[in-house]
């Protein structure tokens, strides 16, 4: 090679090496960098109060990680959760504004410091994170759906409805997003377009959000007997109003707070998530294994996931932690009853009527087993303790008034009945059991009223109003009108 060559080979080579050695510069500037950002976001160690002494060791053990280890961000990480989940949110802030630095395409970091600060009504910070970890993370719904209800609260309708418009593109009946657009449409009084949204909001969550505001719609509409279908309904499902979001419901994992936890379970549970709301509930009976009420909301969810004998188990151990719990008790007596143990269904009752003999509850279970036995005046008194614990309830009117007519206390029966009626004017077994005893007794007017409220109950099945129909049908030779 001539000597020009080796000058060039020579000029390339530490060229090369120049452009390596100031990469690594780069490189080591930056890790520098993040060093210290992540070292100055580690906060001091609050006060723990009653919580786990294992929650303070991972705090201090996260500090030490962050501030040593070579899984810096990672740590940092895992004391955002720590501090999040138990209700530290200053040093949870904290936290996630060093890992929007050092980790900025984790969009986790965005919507959970984002959530943080609309939980203050900081909706004007926390607008602009949403907004990053929506172009992140496209398709996570909760964060789109957060970014709109925060251009909701803060009167930016039409950029709310663009926001809105953007679930819909991606789950056309999101149920949350078209509620958004229907409080858009009410301010705007465009009401039958928000009564459509509603309506389609409520069937797709199965009455779970949207109902309370239809009320209000189909008042300004003229719709007045749709007003107490709605409240019909609102007594038979309840509400909530949040969208799920896994990514706050992963925070759950690492809480140590048994009152968060509960809550958080129950959240689960009532957005559909039963496994999750399983494990949160397990992890806050890890946490306190003599707490009752814990053990009662876990064995409520095993029974919802169809596992009678670990439900048994948690009665049970309820029970032994507080016996006075009248619900612990009917429940444990049920579940003994599904799983074949028919004595020890009745010995439990007893136990449970002997402990707490103020339970309406009980005593109408007692009185529905001693109706079924055939031992009708016990049963009677059963149902009279029950009206006079809790006389508001239409229940044990209605038990007492179908005992009365079965033995044939027909003027008796009808007593009750109507006093169910005057408790619960809604409620479902009553205006069938009113209805059908119009029927019966040949008073069409009156049979044709009730059937009239029945068609207005959603919580009477459509076999049940077909059935009612029927009979009158056949008692009056036409279809009431």
């Amino acid at each position: 090679m001539s000597g020009r060559g080796k000058f060039f080979l020579s000029a390339a080579v530490g060229a090369l090496l120049l452009a390596g050695a100031a990469v690594a510069v780069i490189v080591w500037t930056r890790e520098r960098d993040r060093r210290v950002c992540v070292a100055a976001a580690i906060p001091a160690v609050p006060d723990t109060g009653a919580l786990s002494p294992e929650f303070r060791r991972r705090i201090e053990d996260c500090g030490t990680r962050a501030r040593n280890g070579p899984d810096r961000v990672d740590a940092l990480g895992e004391l955002s959760r720590l501090y999040h989940a138990n209700g530290f949110y200053s040093e949870a802030s904290r936290c996630y504004e060093a890992l929007i630095q050092v980790d900025p395409g984790n969009p986790r970091w965005l919507h959970r410091f984002a959530t943080i600060l609309a939980g203050y009504g900081q909706l004007d910070d926390a607008l602009p994170l949403w907004r990053r970890a929506a172009e992140i993370a496209p398709d996570y719904i909760p964060t789109l759906l957060k970014q709109a209800d925060a251009l909701l609260k803060m009167n930016r309708d039409e950029e709310a409805a663009v926001a809105y418009g953007a679930v819909l593109k991606r789950e056309a009946r999101n149920p949350w997003a078209l509620v958004g657009l229907a409080r858009i449409d009410m301010d705007a009084g465009r009401f039958e377009d928000a009564r459509g949204r509603l309506e389609a909001a409520v069937e797709e969550s199965n009455w779970g959000i949207g109902y309370d505001l239809l009320p209000t719609v189909y008042e300004r509409l003229g719709m007045n007997e749709r007003v107490a279908e709605i409240r019909g309904r609102a007594k038979a499902f309840g509400t909530f109003s949040d969208t799920p979001d896994p990514w706050m419901l992963e925070l759950y994992d690492d809480c140590y707070d048994v009152y968060r936890l509960m809550l958080a379970g129950g959240d689960a549970n009532f957005v559909g998530d039963l496994p999750r709301a399983v494990r949160i509930i397990e992890r806050a009976l890890s946490l306190a294994p003599d707490n009752a009420t814990v053990h009662f909301q876990l064995a409520g969810l095993y029974l919802a996931a169809n596992r009678r004998v670990d439900a048994r188990r948690q009665f049970e151990q309820c029970l032994a932690a507080n016996p006075e719990q009248p619900d612990a008790w009917f429940q444990l007596s049920r579940v003994l009853a599904d799983l074949g143990d028919a004595r020890g269904s009745d010995r439990t009752l007893d136990a449970g009527l002997s402990r707490c003999p103020g339970s309406p509850g009980l005593h109408m279970e007692h009185g529905r087993r001693l109706a079924a036995a055939g031992r009708s005046e016990e049963a009677i008194s059963e149902y009279k303790e029950t009206i006079r614990l809790r006389p508001q309830e239409a229940g044990g009117y209605v038990d007492l008034a179908g005992l009365y007519f079965k033995l044939g206390r027909l003027d008796e029966g009808v007593a009750q009945l109507m006093r169910s009626l005057e408790m619960e004017p809604e409620n479902p077994v009553a205006l069938s059991a009113a209805a059908l005893y119009s029927v019966t007794t040949g008073d069409e007017a009156t049979a044709a009223e009730w059937i009239r409220r029945v068609r207005l109950q959603p919580r009477i099945s459509a076999k049940e109003r077909t059935n009612i129909e029927a009979a009158f049908v056949q008692r009056f030779g036409r279809p009431p009108q």
